[in-house]
């Protein structure tokens, strides 16, 4: 019973003399049959219990105090701002925005990171890019320059213009003629030994995925859909082909892309061993979305957040109405080609039957002159027939370019929300940020938003250059194929009536 009691005495038993007494009472008590000595040993130790408890609270209490007045004397000590002291709550950080005693340091030195780590603001790098988070280790191997022009930004021009040729559509086949696919040669002119690729559709669509990825600020052309049914048939080949044109010419015209070094490798590698290395270095190129930013040399000059704000929103605006009123042109144009293909042609062959037919009604006759007049009208029957195939073929080779030029021009500006929605996110970092950081910081940080802005205002530039200059050829040479369509049209009516003199 002794050796029980000082086991009970270590740190876990909260036991007291008390406790004891108690104990052996009721053991006592049970001994002689006592029911009543077992409620008294409960209310015993329940008494116990409750003295026990407020010495607890007072011991836990002294420590506490303690405690914090050893953190309150602490504080009193004066000291400087401190990286780890400016991580602080937002309430704090607008409340210690004044200057400290050099004159340079504003507030807490910590950018907050959006919140939504899957918008393409954060995705594309943007964000890391801009709070001077962006990381790559390779050495830049593309560099690309803004400048000043007259006042106007634009990209640095192409020092040496090229072309290149997309033609030769040809079905071919691999895995001993399991799988076929269309292959396109490619001729570029960028060198004095014209080199020739071939090329399937899912390269353009790699290479296009590419293009998107690094060079975010541009909005690049499209593809023709990838259509699987009837991809053999020669028309759709041949819609495709024009498309694949358009697009190839637009990167070459562009300053940026057409000196991009995933395109030109794309255009000129004709080793399948180094055009497989080419795609890997490309896939694994760290800059890419924002960290491309660091590869633009831009004009010294900061500029103007409203300035730029004015010409966002005015390209903005312009792409809006230029989108709607292509659109409108386009479902116009569609529907001129269904008419002049379906019920025009059908027509014009109609009275080509009628003449027929009349001209039959005249060979019963056998005097010189219903020879002659037979003669005419089936030469006109003939002709009637013909121009309702011409109008069929202009719907294909004067029509379909204009058609081809609109959809490249409006899927190349349905890139451009997107890219605005970003750069306005940009901005709107940088004004949150600013009176957190430090005026070193804060210039740093600006100093990449003008990049980015020049960038911006560069690219803007080139597309109103190009909406402008595609727009005047592409209606100048429907114009001048309507005014010869028609001039074929009425020779040829011409010529007939002077059959009939």
């Amino acid at each position: 019973m002794i050796h029980h009691h000082r086991a009970s005495g270590s740190r876990t038993d909260m036991s007291t003399d008390d406790d004891r007494s108690s104990q052996q009472d009721a053991h006592s008590s049970k001994r002689n049959g006592s029911v009543s000595s077992h409620k008294k040993r409960s209310l015993s130790r329940q008494g116990s219990a409750r003295r026990r408890r407020p010495s607890e609270e007072r011991d836990s209490r002294r420590r506490i105090e303690k405690s914090a007045s050893s953190v309150h004397h602490d504080n009193k000590e004066p000291s400087r701002p401190t990286i780890a002291s400016s991580i602080a709550s937002n309430s704090r950080r607008d409340l210690s925005r004044s200057h400290s005693e050099h004159g340079t340091d504003r507030g807490s030195n910590k950018v907050n990171k959006n919140i939504n780590r899957f918008s393409n603001f954060v995705k594309s790098g943007v964000e890391a890019y801009v709070i001077g988070e962006s990381k790559t280790s390779s050495p830049i191997s593309e560099r690309h320059e803004v400048v000043m022009n007259g006042g106007i930004i634009q990209w640095k021009p192409i020092q040496q213009y090229y072309h290149c040729v997309v033609d030769k559509p040809k079905k071919e086949s691999k895995l001993k003629g399991l799988k076929s696919f269309i292959a396109y040669s490619i001729t570029s002119s960028l060198t004095n030994i014209q080199r020739q690729v071939s090329r399937r559709y899912k390269h353009f669509d790699w290479l296009h995925e590419q293009l998107s990825a690094k060079y975010i600020f541009i909005p690049i052309p499209p593809l023709p859909e990838k259509q699987v049914a009837g991809r053999y048939e020669e028309d759709l080949i041949d819609h495709r082909k024009h498309i694949l044109q358009l697009w190839v010419n637009k990167i070459c015209r562009h300053p940026v892309l057409s000196q991009s070094e995933v395109w030109l490798h794309f255009i000129s590698c004709t080793d399948e061993k180094d055009w497989k290395s080419g795609k890997r270095r490309a896939e694994k190129d760290e800059y890419i979305g924002g960290s491309f930013l660091n590869c633009i040399t831009t004009p010294q000059q900061p500029l103007d957040p409203n300035s730029v704000d004015l010409q966002v929103e005015r390209f903005q605006r312009s792409v809006k109405t230029s989108e709607e009123a292509m659109r409108v042109m386009q479902e116009r144009m569609n529907l001129f080609q269904k008419v002049f293909s379906g019920p025009v042609k059908q027509n014009w062959q109609k009275m080509g039957s009628a003449f027929k037919t009349l001209q039959q009604s005249f060979e019963i006759d056998e005097t010189v002159a219903s020879r002659r007049l037979t003669d005419a009208l089936a030469h006109t029957a003939s002709e009637y027939h013909e121009i309702g195939q011409v109008f069929d073929a202009h719907t294909k080779n004067d029509m379909e370019p204009v058609l081809e030029n609109l959809y490249s021009y409006k899927g190349t500006v349905q890139n451009v929300p997107d890219i605005i929605h970003v750069h306005k996110q940009a901005l709107q970092k940088f004004r949150e940020s600013e009176g957190r950081l430090s005026s070193v910081e804060a210039e740093k940080m600006k100093q990449r938003i003008d990049a980015m802005s020049y960038a911006v205002i560069a690219e803007i530039q080139h597309q109103t250059s190009e909406k402008v200059e595609d727009l005047k050829s592409t209606m100048g040479t429907y114009l001048k194929r309507q005014a010869a369509f028609y001039q074929d049209v009425a020779n040829k009516l011409a010529s007939l009536s002077a059959r009939f003199d």
